[in-house]
């Protein structure tokens, strides 16, 4: 049966145009309508699915397209909803542990069997395998401060008196601190000796710009970067707190009671001495691949910046902000 539709605005009808349809403007509207319903539909479907897939593929930490496990941007891995379980919690945990005892014994040992291997390697751009040369020295400043073995650089306060340079005012500095406070001598140094052993710790981390000047200094014919100093000198006081402050310590502390006999105080030093100034030898001829005549030149010369640097520059500072928080 022939389906009739009037439209008042349109004097001509065709009739029986094989559809059934009567006005050729319906069937066309009807035609268009359909497309464009169909095509909707479609680009709908495929809007959809394309924001999936992106959503999918996109890093939900920086929104930047994934192309692998891992963001190139941000490192975040791109997790799954096969991560959602306690396999994927134990799994992470388990790379986790793996990997910081990896490269924290990897780092370890190439400081100590390796002089001037870890700097030279993490400026050439080799570090995966290493743990961060200043995230390393923090972490023993940590250990310091947990296992204080040694007092190391912090001194009794009337010891600060007799510092090159700036002992004069640091004496007259402590004489108007006693007359200010109405207390002794013995008191202000008890109140000192309190505030310095773990503001000495913290200050320890000056001695590395310090120790990269003095490289500087002594290599500037190179033309290093600033940065292959920093480094070079981060292993250097790396090196110095596990022997010095935590090392050499424990292993007098352990020789001691185990066999019950005190090493002899030169002796012990004469040890240290010689195994320190050889380690510091070693690291830079590795690192600068000079001749030993002048890498052992400019040992020698690097330790007498480096007293400096210790004994006066530090030590003045320690003083002037442990003084200030009195």
């Amino acid at each position: 049966m022939r389906a009739e539709f009037v439209f008042e605005s349109d004097a001509k009808v065709w009739k029986n145009v094989g559809f059934g349809f009567e006005n050729y403007r319906i069937y066309i509207a009807f035609v268009t309508i359909e497309i464009y319903a169909s095509t909707n539909r479609f680009c709908s479907y495929f809007w959809e699915a394309n924001c999936q897939s992106m959503e999918q593929n996109t890093c939900k930490n920086c929104n930047t397209r994934l192309e692998g496990k891992f963001c190139h941007n941000c490192g975040q891995k791109n997790y799954t909803e096969k991560d959602k379980n306690l396999k994927g919690i134990f799994e992470e945990a388990l790379h986790f542990m793996t990997h910081f005892d990896g490269t924290m014994l990897t780092t370890f040992r190439t400081v100590l069997l390796k002089p001037g291997k870890l700097s030279l390697d993490y400026c050439n751009g080799i570090r995966k395998k290493y743990y961060k040369p200043i995230s390393f020295f923090l972490l023993l400043i940590v250990i310091y401060l947990v296992f204080p073995f040694f007092e190391g650089l912090n001194m009794r306060l009337p010891y600060y008196k007799y510092i090159p340079l700036s002992g004069h005012i640091i004496t007259q500095q402590i004489e108007k601190k006693v007359a200010t406070k109405h207390i002794t001598e013995m008191e202000l140094e008890e109140q000192f000796h309190e505030k310095s052993e773990k503001t000495s710790k913290v200050l320890l981390l000056l001695l590395i710009p310090l120790t990269a000047g003095a490289l500087r200094l002594m290599y500037f014919y190179k033309k290093y970067p600033a940065f292959d100093y920093f480094i070079l000198a981060t292993e250097i006081n790396i090196f110095t707190i596990l022997l010095m402050f935590l090392l050499f310590p424990l292993l007098l502390y352990t020789f001691q009671r185990t066999t019950g006999l005190a090493l002899n105080e030169t002796a012990g030093l004469t040890l240290l001495a010689v195994g320190y100034i050889s380690y510091i030898a070693m690291a830079i001829k590795q690192f600068f691949n000079d001749s030993w005549i002048k890498t052992f030149g400019k040992t020698l010369l690097l330790l007498g910046m480096y007293e400096i640097v210790t004994q006066i520059i530090y030590k003045t500072i320690l003083f002037e902000v442990t003084f200030a928080l009195l």
